[in-house]
């Protein structure tokens, strides 16, 4: 549970544009579908849980 609490002390400033550079990251199938600020860096959401 550890690992939960640490994503939901993240602060989401605004949602921004997906970073072009995410996509060398995604495994197949996988599609980045919002893209928030963050306090340091941004946070991606996909479709795979």
């Amino acid at each position: 549970m550890g690992e939960v609490d640490s994503i939901l002390s993240w602060t989401l400033l605004s949602e921004c544009p997906i970073p072009a550079d995410v996509q060398d990251l995604l495994v197949e199938g996988e599609v980045a579908v919002a893209a928030y600020k963050t306090l340091r860096d941004s946070a991606i959401f996909t479709n795979k849980g």
